[in-house]
């Protein structure tokens, strides 16, 4: 799979299909895009191509734009991208300049003069260009002037329910992280570093590694204990994790910490990723740190069976 960051200088090898939006969370609706365009290439003769934006475009445009959090940043989205069978990814700088350009701009300039697209497949609620001013109609028109077919999918659902990443961002608010796997079609990942802690952990005969998330934007699942595996090294453990305060020791500001089972190496420095499986309990001051160490023991008995 190639990546594109400057579409300007690139030079087309052949004409593509083309899916384009911002994907955060790459979820299984998303897949479905990808799969649909991977189609059209193989049986086209097509470049399969996924074009996105990085920034996310509310970084730029929205109301809000310091309070947004993502659900995956560039680097996973393009992990995620890179397990289909995509011939390349485009990745377009999203600014203000490019905010202001009409829905014919962009079509013309970036996907039929660059991409030299053939066809298109596009989302039930996709909407694009200045002001999200083009839609569905606006592409079959604009197909039919530039002469490359246009498909809509339909929404997906799991369990019932319509797939998308305000609803992804909502269930993590809950903490039904067990759901999200269901609609990511993977478990939810956080990537950080591990760093020097208060040793609190250890006194307690669960020593733990305190996680500093690597993207600030990064969505932080709902205070609380989880069942999680994590990655370290390559390798995969079982673990537990704590967001939260520690109210029952000292109050602090919010804390990702982590206990490996069977696990006795220093991290120290190491970059990890933590994967969230189920929700547990919701945070809790104990009355003495004995019983909190009962709580951990009962914890960890729950999450290994998970």
């Amino acid at each position: 799979m190639r990546t594109i960051v400057e579409i300007e200088k690139y030079t087309p090898g052949a004409p593509a299909a083309v899916t384009v939006g911002t994907f955060d969370g790459v979820h299984l609706g998303h897949q479905e895009l990808l799969k649909r365009v991977i189609h059209w290439a193989r049986e086209q003769g097509l470049m399969a191509t996924v074009v996105t934006f990085d920034p996310h475009p509310k970084k730029v445009v929205g109301k809000d734009p310091q309070s947004l959090r993502v659900l995956t940043d560039l680097d996973e989205k393009l992990e995620v991208f890179s397990t289909f069978d995509l011939d390349q990814v485009v990745i377009i700088q999203f600014t203000r300049e490019f905010a202001r350009l009409s829905y014919e701009e962009f079509v013309d300039r970036y996907l039929v003069q660059r991409l030299q697209v053939k066809a298109m497949v596009v989302g039930y609620d996709h909407h694009f260009g200045r002001n999200r001013e083009g839609g569905f109609e606006q592409l079959q028109s604009l197909g039919k002037r530039y002469g490359f077919q246009v498909e809509q999918l339909g929404p997906f659902t799991v369990d019932g329910e319509v797939v998308s990443s305000s609803r992804i961002r909502e269930l993590l608010t809950r903490g039904e992280v067990d759901k999200v796997a269901r609609f990511l079609g993977r478990p939810y990942r956080i990537r950080g570093t591990v760093v020097q802690g208060q040793g609190l952990g250890k006194q307690l005969g669960f020593p733990t590694a305190n996680i500093q998330v690597n993207n600030p934007e990064k969505i932080i699942p709902v205070r609380g204990v989880y069942a999680v595996d994590v990655r370290v090294g390559g390798r995969l453990y079982k673990g537990m994790m704590n967001i939260g305060h520690r109210p029952t020791v000292n109050f602090v500001p919010l804390t990702l910490e982590v206990h490996l089972f069977n696990f006795r190496n220093s991290i120290y420095g190491e970059t990890v990723d933590v994967f969230f499986k189920q929700f547990i309990r919701q945070e809790t001051k104990f009355p003495s740190l004995e019983a909190l160490k009962r709580q951990l023991e009962e914890d960890k008995k729950v999450c290994l069976n998970i």
